[in-house]
């Protein structure tokens, strides 16, 4: 296939599924996963798509956040280790509140690995799928607004829903991390969320990536005050170590 007829194709799919990952179409076109990403820079400065890490996607005017379908795809490995750090904080009869990040998919993937006997309260799809068909998980999943990118509830009757429920411990993830400002996300709506999670949880651990940190979004889910643990897969500097210590936010390294 010529590179022409092989951009018009992606571009198709593109337009059909609203994203595309490297690695799939490397092998639907059995080229190399270097010509997709040309192909991807040579659309993407036609306006066509945006580049992230492990693909591209078609943006929306009312929601710019990256597919789960690519972001389940990024980074899966530091996910996954950050997932089997965290469950050494689960014990049975725990009641948690767990959000729609892709980080927190992988939290619930252990808890129904290890057979954990909790209650888990959760926006996501994603995670009720994990649980459906446990013997151990009871749900609890808010309703609301259904926001496709993230396969989320979110809105007024979610936050409404959350206002009456409690946990003992709740796994939320965010778009930034930011010493001044603190933890921030490019939701509004899934701020809201995150933000009720925290403040009707005993205990909050914030799971998040290298890449989380030092960037900024508009969006504040809450300062850095409201977290009790920090997970993350790299060391941070010390300067982070040392606004978390005065903070009293312990930080867990996987």
């Amino acid at each position: 296939m010529l590179a022409i007829q092989r951009l018009k194709e992606i571009e198709k799919i593109l337009n059909e599924k609203g994203s595309v990952i490297i690695s799939t179409l490397s092998r639907q076109f059995n080229v190399s996963e270097e010509t997709i990403r040309r192909d991807l820079d040579k659309l993407e400065k036609t306006k066509v798509l945006k580049r992230v890490r492990g693909g591209a996607y078609l943006q929306s005017e009312t929601d710019k956040q990256v597919p789960l379908e690519i972001r389940e795809k990024i980074y899966l490995e530091e996910k996954h280790e950050i997932a089997n750090k965290s469950i050494e904080f689960i014990q049975d009869g725990d009641t948690l509140m767990i959000d729609s990040s892709t980080t927190a998919v992988c939290v619930a993937q252990n808890i129904n690995k290890y057979e954990k006997k909790v209650t888990v309260i959760t926006n996501s799809i994603r995670v009720v799928e994990v649980f459906q068909d446990s013997k151990w998980v009871k749900i609890v999943c808010v309703g609301g607004s259904f926001r496709k990118r993230t396969k989320s509830f979110i809105g007024t009757q979610a936050v409404n829903q959350l206002e009456t429920l409690y946990a003992n411990k709740a796994f939320v993830s965010c778009t930034a991390v930011n010493r001044k400002f603190g933890v921030t996300d490019d939701s509004e709506r899934e701020a809201e969320i995150r933000r009720k999670m925290i403040a009707n949880s005993e205990e909050t651990f914030l799971i998040a990536d290298r890449t989380k940190f030092d960037n900024l979004e508009s969006h504040l889910i809450c300062g850095l005050e409201k977290i009790n643990h920090i997970i993350t897969d790299q060391k941070l500097s010390n300067e982070w170590e040392e606004s978390l210590k005065k903070l009293k936010v312990d930080i867990v390294y996987i």
